[in-house]
């Protein structure tokens, strides 16, 4: 059976813990002698992280798909990568601008 910990558990291991033990095994010992699976731990905290970034959808044509795919593979990104940083350039340019108004 995996272990669940909250964000706040994690938190309270990680600012408790002054020294750790890993074992063979992947668990992790603490200073009060409590053992801990590394990969759980792990897990738990990328669910975390995932939960903090909610998933955006849109229809696009599959020549900009195609086309970004193309452009990005030449750049030696990921394709959505490189959506995301073009969104966020010409996000980032709207607002200098609105601001300049």
């Amino acid at each position: 059976m995996k272990e669940k910990f909250s964000k706040e558990q994690i938190e309270e291991m990680l600012a408790n813990s002054t020294e750790e033990i890993i074992e063979d095994n992947c668990d992790v010992v603490d200073e009060f002698g409590n053992t801990h699976n590394v990969d759980t731990i792990i897990n738990q905290a990328e669910n975390d992280v995932k939960k903090k970034y909610p998933k955006v959808n849109f229809r696009w044509s599959e020549f900009e798909i195609a086309r970004a795919k193309k452009i990005a593979k030449e750049l030696g990104l990921p394709y959505q990568t490189y959506i995301k940083s073009l969104l966020k350039q010409g996000m980032d340019k709207d607002e200098k601008r609105l601001k300049q108004m």
